[in-house]
Formats: structure tokens, C-alpha cells, sequence
């Protein structure tokens, strides 16, 4: 996403929420009954006893999913947090807030949010993918192909979610034409669309059927230029189809977008565990070899689990 979309967004989101504001005053100025405190229905927090009228418990659940759009994360956080503590029974900041951890791979708090986002709401099929993804990014493929499939159920042949998990059903490493069949299935449904042909060009690179994944690979870049995934995957692929030269400018390209791209590639079993020490075994050659001794793994029950 460039930063002229990132601000058309936020500030779209923006002219939202002051018509929103609008809206609300209008109808405090009109009709609702105010006699020396505030008559209308109140929400209360369990965490400090503050209240709040209806209007502005929807007014900071609004602002807390517009920062998540405008992709303000830190503040999104923050707005979601004080939007639970207005309304704890409400799914909507668990949501958001969960989103905004899923943006900066925190899975396992993304995992926390979207649990408490689904007992709240358990027909929410955004919800139910968001706990899918959580469980995608901590490894844990099995539990999000069944969690995936809650979704597909409330929202059949949803694009994202069957591209998501395709990808899953790569990373489990059980059913690859059940994969196919997602990612098939969601490029019928919507031919441009980059996370689809992602998806199944991870799945030919795992059953190393190189020329098709690269094929993909390309076409997921044409439709979304410097997509990590895409370009670290089809670097492997020319790996393995002896271009090392591509593969070299790819794999470095995509390491300058997603510093954390190994380690998607390492829980998803294509890259070795070996790939993140000097000496270990690992199919990269020396020169594409990456030293992630300065910082964690992706994912902390990831760096918990590992050697």
C-alpha cells in the first residue's frame, strides 16, 4: 500500500467519523430527553468505572477501527483499548484491536483478542478468520485449516478466507490437492486477485512443481507489486530451478519489504530451522544466508518451541 492510499484512507475515515458526529449530535439536539444528567442509555466499564453514553461507546469503537484502517497501529491499540473499557460486552474492540496485532505479527494477543471477539459474536466469519490467522502465524496449520472452515461456513466461497486456507493447508502439509482446490476455487471467484495466486503458487513450490510456482509468483506481482511472500517464494523456486542470479535479487527484494519473510517460509516447513544460524543445515546458499541473531523469532510461541 503507498502512502497516498494510506492517507486517502485515513482521512476518508476521518470525514466518517465526523459525519458520524454529526449525525449523533443531531439527534441528541432533536429528540432525546436531557434533563440536568444524561437520560439515555449508559454502558459501564468493569475496569475504572467510567461512563459513557451509547453514542460515544459507538463513537470510540468507530475511531479505534478507523486507526486500524488508516493502519496507525500503536494509536490503534490504544482507541480499541479504551473502546473495550467503555463496552466489554461488545466484540468490536477485541476485533480491531486483534487486527492490529495480526498487522504487527503480536499472533498470540491477536489470538487472545479474536477468542474474546468470537464468544461475543460467534457468527462473525471476520472474527473466526482473524483466530485462523493468529494460528497461521504461531505454526499451528492444523488448528487454522479447521478454524478457516468455521469461516467458510458463515461466509461460503469467501475469497480471502479460502485463499488463506489454501496457504494453511500448505503449511500442514497434509492435503495438498484439497489446497489446490481452495486456491483454484478462488481464483474462479476473482481472477485478480494477488493473495489467491499467492497462495497456490506456495502450494506448487511445496510440491516442487517450480515453473508452475514461479508462473503464480509472477502473476500475484503483477497484480500486487512488491508482495513479500510472492517474491521470496518465486526466489526460491528460481533457487531450485537454477537461476540463481533472479532468485538472488528477488529473495534480497523481499527481505528489504518483510525483514520477518524467512521466518514465514521456515514455520511454514519450506526453509529449513538451520537457516537462522551461520553453520546450520539449509538450502540457501552461502551468500542468500540471513543472520537473525539480533533480533527474535516471528512469532514467541515460535521462539519458545525452537532449539
Amino acid at each position: 500500500m503507498t502512502q497516498l492510499h494510506r492517507r486517502m484512507i485515513f482521512w476518508g475515515a476521518i470525514a466518517t467519523l465526523l459525519i458520524l458526529g454529526v449525525i449523533l449530535q443531531a439527534r441528541a439536539d432533536d429528540g432525546a430527553p436531557v434533563s440536568g444528567s444524561v437520560q439515555r442509555a449508559t454502558l459501564k466499564s468493569d475496569r475504572d468505572g467510567e461512563i459513557a453514553t451509547e453514542e460515544e461507546a459507538l463513537l470510540q469503537e468507530l475511531s479505534c477501527a478507523i486507526s486500524v484502517m488508516a493502519l496507525q497501529l500503536p494509536l490503534a491499540q490504544k482507541e480499541c483499548e479504551r473502546a473495550i473499557a467503555l463496552s466489554p460486552q461488545d466484540p468490536v474492540g477485541f476485533k480491531y484491536r486483534g487486527i492490529a496485532y495480526l498487522l504487527e505479527h503480536r499472533f498470540e494477543r491477536a489470538e487472545a483478542d479474536m477468542k474474546q471477539a468470537i464468544r461475543l459474536d460467534p457468527e462473525d466469519p471476520d472474527s473466526q478468520a482473524g483466530y485462523a490467522q493468529a494460528l497461521n502465524g504461531q505454526g499451528r496449520f492444523s488448528e487454522a485449516v479447521a478454524r478457516y472452515g468455521v469461516a467458510l461456513k458463515l461466509a461460503p466461497n469467501d475469497v480471502r478466507f479460502l485463499s488463506a486456507r489454501c496457504w494453511a493447508r500448505g503449511g500442514e502439509g497434509k492435503d495438498y490437492p484439497a489446497a489446490l482446490r481452495d486456491c483454484n476455487l478462488a481464483i474462479r471467484l476473482s481472477p485478480g486477485n494477488a493473495v489467491a495466486f499467492d497462495s497456490r503458487a506456495f502450494i506448487y513450490l511445496r510440491l516442487a512443481k517450480n515453473a508452475q510456482a514461479i508462473r503464480d509468483f509472477s502473476t500475484s506481482l503483477k497484480l500486487q507489486p512488491d508482495r513479500a511472500t510472492a517474491l521470496f517464494g518465486r526466489g526460491l523456486a528460481e533457487l531450485h530451478s537454477g537461476q540463481t542470479t533472479v532468485a538472488s535479487a528477488d529473495i534480497r527484494h523481499a527481505r528489504r519489504i518483510d525483514p520477518e519473510i524467512d521466518d514465514i517460509y521456515i514455520l511454514a516447513n519450506v526453509l529449513q530451522e538451520g537457516c537462522r544460524v551461520t553453520n546450520g543445515p539449509c538450502d540457501l546458499p552461502t551468500e542468500l544466508r540471513n543472520s537473525f541473531a539480533a533480533r527474535g523469532y516471528l512469532s514467541v510461541s515460535y521462539r519458545r518451541s525452537a532449539p
